[in-house]
């Protein structure tokens, strides 16, 4: 078997897995669906020593920085039913391997609202920690119409004196939670979101159904996430309520012998730099297992 290790997903765990494999002299295949999950945002934060970056250029890098130790990169999406793991190893895409790390990231669920899509990566964003920062003391919007609107808006007034928390018209928020919030200053509005006004990009008013537009200037939101864990559940690896893969938290082990995951699909609050580590310490789990299997270089 030529392959030490297949990586699916090309993302910060994907690729900080391979790196840290192919410096251990590993050899290493990294498969690609080339859908991820930032793919609208402009810029990364809270990234040291890349703050600000393309989240496009931090993969162009690793992918650069894995050909130095002859890794490659391949595009294209994986069939799970083509998956199979064995006692020697897995097949993936009909590439055999003595480990694998599933790094498939996660998807979140975005509003189906009018304007949504044009402002979406420039003043509308999921992550505070990633982009509270660039619309500090603006006028703020949170659109969260399940449980996690009240956290949300309770999170952005660390960010902001102005925040106005929005249900959709649904009943994410009680009226014990929405006491909280006025606590703080953050009011709740529950009528549905009809358009998102907009110039170039820039959120300047949100529209509603039943009452007068509110002038915003940045939007952050959660309906819900979707991890991606299709391979996952076709070699038998042991999911939790949410469907996240369960991976053992030193190892990145998964309950399928020689499968590893890493990165969002395994917890959805991990951003880069969290997902770049926890890459890391899939990688340096399976050199050592390979190591312990006597496995090593050079061969």
């Amino acid at each position: 078997m030529d392959l030490d290790c297949i990586v699916v997903g090309a993302g910060p765990a994907g690729l900080s897995a391979a790196l840290t494999l192919g410096r251990a002299r590993r050899r290493v295949v990294v498969l690609d669906s080339g859908e991820p999950r930032n793919h609208a945002a402009r810029h990364m934060h809270g990234v040291l020593g890349h703050d600000g970056l393309d989240p496009a250029e931090l993969r162009a890098k690793g992918v650069r920085e894995l050909g130095r130790y002859g890794i490659t990169v391949r595009s294209g999406a994986v069939d799970p039913a083509t998956a199979a793991a064995g006692p020697d190893g897995v097949e993936v895409a009909g590439l055999q391997a003595r480990t694998l790390v599933i790094a498939t990231g996660l998807i979140d669920d975005t509003p189906r609202v009018g304007g949504f899509d044009a402002i979406y990566g420039i003043s509308a964003h999921t992550c505070p920690y990633c982009d509270g920062w660039e619309h500090r003391d603006r006028r703020i919007a949170v659109l969260a119409p399940v449980e996690r609107g009240a956290h949300l808006g309770r999170l952005l007034r660390q960010w902001s004196p102005d925040v106005v928390a929005l249900t959709g018209g649904l009943s994410g928020i009680d009226a014990e939670e929405e006491a909280g919030l006025a606590e703080v200053g953050v009011p709740v509005v529950r009528d549905p979101v009809r358009r998102f006004v907009h110039e170039d990009g820039r959120l300047t008013a949100i529209e509603f159904e039943g009452r007068e537009p509110l002038e915003r200037d940045a939007l952050f939101f959660y309906l819900a996430n979707r991890p991606r864990t299709e391979l996952a559940a076709a070699l038998g690896c042991e999911r939790d309520g949410g469907g996240y893969v369960v991976a053992e938290p030193m190892t990145r082990a998964t309950s399928v012998d020689r499968v590893h995951a890493a990165g969002n699909c395994t917890d959805p609050s991990q951003n880069v730099p969290m997902a770049i580590a926890d890459g890391a310490r899939a990688g340096a789990s399976i050199n050592f297992r390979l190591v312990e299997d006597g496995i090593v270089q050079p061969r």
